[in-house]
């Protein structure tokens, strides 16, 4: 595996994260007050004081600093992925484009949906798209691909020896080629190299089960893509 580590990068610059999200808000006190809209208005007035006190700003950079960012090393057990085995933190970005994550996202939706037995209706799902200033050396290995395949495989054994090295190792993280399209991901083991957290856009994707093809819209009634794997 030796020399899939040769190349290394100076990385200084925004990442697309995309994750699971609502477009509009919620009641957050809706299970408290039983829909009394009383009761929600007067629990809306109390947390309104507790954070009169509060440095402006201060809960919306770490709702979105919790989202964005901490939540892959927050949570325990960690969720095994390409680069993850479950036992330590791995945080997903696109470097390119948007239409990278875009590819990464729509793939695991489709394999998670079909999973489901029975589904034959289009299904909906909200998401929102970060950007996320990342500064780190980076090993690159983008390019890789043709002298190890197994980069791209969908069997994550090796991508996660690979993973587990880095991170045991102390190294922030990775470029890595996508699987699913020719785009470029980054992979991070060291939150403390991300910040900047900023909302980007929201996206809505549209399921059809029996053409396993993802359109995604930033507008409803707007097409920005259509995902087929197929």
């Amino acid at each position: 595996m030796g020399n899939i580590f040769s190349k290394s990068t100076d990385f200084c610059q925004d990442v697309y994260r995309n994750i699971v999200s609502l477009r509009e808000s919620q009641d957050l006190f809706d299970d408290l007050t039983d829909g009394d809209p009383e009761l929600s208005s007067l629990a809306i007035g109390i947390e309104a004081r507790v954070k009169e006190n509060m440095p402006q700003g201060l809960i919306e950079r770490g709702f979105h600093y919790s989202q964005a960012i901490g939540y892959p090393f927050d949570t325990q057990p960690f969720m095994a992925s390409r680069y993850g085995d479950g036992k330590f933190g791995v945080w997903y970005g696109s470097a390119d484009r948007l239409e990278t994550t875009i590819c990464e996202s729509a793939y695991h939706m489709i394999q998670d949906e079909s999973n489901i037995e029975g589904l034959n209706e289009i299904v909906a799902r909200e998401r929102a798209v970060y950007l996320i200033f990342c500064e780190a050396i980076l090993f690159d290995i983008v390019g890789k691909e043709k002298a190890f395949p197994q980069l791209l495989s969908n069997d994550y054994s090796f991508t996660q020896s690979i993973g587990r090295r880095l991170s045991q190792e102390g190294h922030p993280g990775l470029l890595a080629p996508s699987a699913r399209c020719n785009g470029i991901n980054v992979v991070i083991f060291n939150p403390e190299v991300l910040k900047m957290p900023r909302l980007h856009c929201y996206l809505t994707y549209h399921l059809d089960p029996s053409t396993r093809k993802v359109t995604v819209a930033r507008q409803p009634g707007e097409c920005l893509m259509v995902v087929d794997f197929a």
